[in-house]
C-alpha cells in the first residue's frame, strides 16, 4: 500500500510539473510613441500621468510607464513594472509606437506584451511580476540578433495559443511564414523559444493582433 501511494504521488507530482498554463491575450490598453520636439510623448490609454509628456510616470491599471524623453538616447530612459523605478524593466520606446496588451493566465498571474514598431524590426517583450521583482522573460528582437529569423522578415500577427504566445512573421518577397513560438515551461517558470519556418501563411486564429 505505501508502495502504492509513493507511485501515485509520484505520477501526481510529475503531472503537476508537465502541466500547462492557459494564456489569454487581451485588448490593448495603452499606447506611446514619439511626439514633436522639444522631445515629448504621446501617451494614450493611461489611467493616472504623473508629471507632464517630456518626463514622468503613466500608469496602466498595474503596470507603470517611467520616462524621460529629454534622455531619449539613453536606453534606461524608459521602463515598466512597479511604481518604484527601482523594480523596473528598461524597454526603449523612443522609436516607432509602442502597444501595451495584458496577458491573463488561468492560474491568476500577469504578464504584459509591450509591441514596438520600429524602423529597424520589431520588438516585442514580454515582462512580468517574479518573486517580488519585475523581469523580462524574453524579446522578440534577440532571435534576430542571433539570426535565427532573417531581417527581411517582418511582424504580421501575434496571439496566444494554449500555454504559447505566438508571433508570426513574413518574408517580404517569398510570403513564406516564420513563426516565433514561446511556450511556457512551468518546471523552469520561464518561456522557452521554438523557432519554425512554414510554407504556407497560416490560418486565421481567434485572439489575434
Amino acid at each position: 500500500m505505501k508502495k502504492f501511494l509513493a507511485v501515485l504521488i509520484g505520477l501526481l507530482m510529475a503531472t503537476a510539473q508537465v502541466s500547462a498554463m492557459a494564456l489569454e491575450l487581451g485588448a490593448r490598453v495603452g499606447e506611446m510613441s514619439l511626439g514633436a520636439e522639444p522631445y515629448t510623448l504621446r501617451i494614450e490609454g493611461a489611467t493616472l500621468l504623473e508629471g507632464d509628456t517630456s518626463k514622468g510616470v503613466a500608469r496602466f491599471g498595474k503596470l507603470y510607464f517611467h520616462f524621460d524623453a529629454t534622455k531619449q538616447s539613453d536606453e534606461a530612459a524608459s521602463s515598466f513594472g512597479g511604481s518604484d523605478v527601482a523594480n523596473t524593466v528598461p524597454v526603449f520606446v523612443f522609436e516607432g509606437r509602442t502597444q501595451i496588451y495584458p496577458i491573463s493566465c488561468d492560474d491568476g498571474r500577469e504578464f504584459w506584451l509591450l509591441a514596438t514598431e520600429t524602423g529597424g524590426g520589431e520588438s516585442s517583450n514580454v515582462i512580468g511580476f517574479r518573486d517580488g521583482k519585475w523581469v523580462k522573460y524574453f524579446d522578440t528582437l534577440d532571435v534576430k540578433r542571433r539570426k535565427l529569423l532573417g531581417w527581411d522578415y517582418y511582424l504580421q500577427r501575434f496571439y496566444a495559443d494554449g500555454d504559447a504566445i505566438i508571433f508570426d512573421y513574413e518574408h517580404w518577397e517569398t510570403k513564406k511564414i516564420c513563426r516565433l513560438r514561446y511556450e511556457w515551461d512551468e518546471a523552469a517558470q520561464w518561456f522557452g523559444v521554438e523557432v519554425l519556418y512554414l510554407e504556407d501563411a497560416p490560418t486565421s486564429s481567434s485572439n489575434v493582433k
